[in-house]
C-alpha cells in the first residue's frame, strides 16, 4: 500500500475510534517527507480524542513545522490554540488565538474557542463582541436574518 492510501487508511481508523492501530501506521509514515506533516497531524488529532492535550500539542508543533497545505496547516494552528487553551495556558492560547483570526479572518469556528479563552482570562466584554459579531455576521436562524441590519446598528452603537 502506498503511503497516500496508508494515510487515508490510517485517518478512517482513527475516525472509526481505533485510534492505537491509527497512531501505529501514521509513526510509519513520518519518514516521508510528502506525509510527515499530516501524520503528525492526525497523531495529535487522535491524543486530542483521548483527552492527552499535553502530547497532542507536541504534535501539533511538529506538524507546523513540517510542509502542509492550506487546509491542514489551518487545522494544526487551530488544533494548537485550542489544546493549548484546554491545558490553561491561556495567554499564550489568547495569541494564537489572535494570529489565527489574523491569517484566517474568514474562518468563523476561530471565534467561539478565542471567546472561551477570553473568558477565561476574565474578560467577558470581548468574548462577547466576538461572539455578537458572529451571530450578526453569519446569523443562524432566518429569524435572526430579519434582525441582522437592527443587531448590526446596535453592535456598532455599543462596540
Amino acid at each position: 500500500m502506498c503511503n497516500n492510501h496508508l494515510i487515508h487508511y490510517a485517518i478512517h481508523l482513527r475516525q472509526r475510534g481505533n485510534v492505537e492501530q491509527s497512531r501505529r501506521y501514521l509513526f510509519g509514515l513520518l519518514t516521508s517527507p510528502a506525509t510527515a506533516g499530516q501524520s503528525y497531524l492526525h497523531i495529535a488529532w487522535s491524543y486530542d480524542k483521548e483527552g492527552n492535550e499535553d502530547r497532542a500539542l507536541a504534535y501539533y508543533r511538529l506538524a507546523l513545522a513540517q510542509r502542509l497545505d492550506d487546509e491542514d496547516r489551518f487545522e494544526a494552528e487551530f488544533g494548537l490554540a485550542c489544546t493549548t487553551r484546554c491545558l490553561g495556558r491561556l495567554v499564550e492560547a489568547e495569541a494564537l488565538f489572535h494570529r489565527l483570526m489574523e491569517l484566517y479572518p474568514q474562518r468563523s469556528e476561530i471565534i467561539p474557542f478565542y471567546a472561551l479563552c477570553l473568558t477565561a482570562l476574565n474578560r467577558p466584554y470581548h468574548a462577547i463582541q466576538l461572539l455578537l459579531g458572529l451571530i450578526i455576521e453569519n446569523p443562524p436562524t432566518d429569524a435572526i436574518t430579519h434582525y441582522q441590519s437592527s443587531l448590526r446598528t446596535y453592535y456598532c452603537e455599543i462596540y
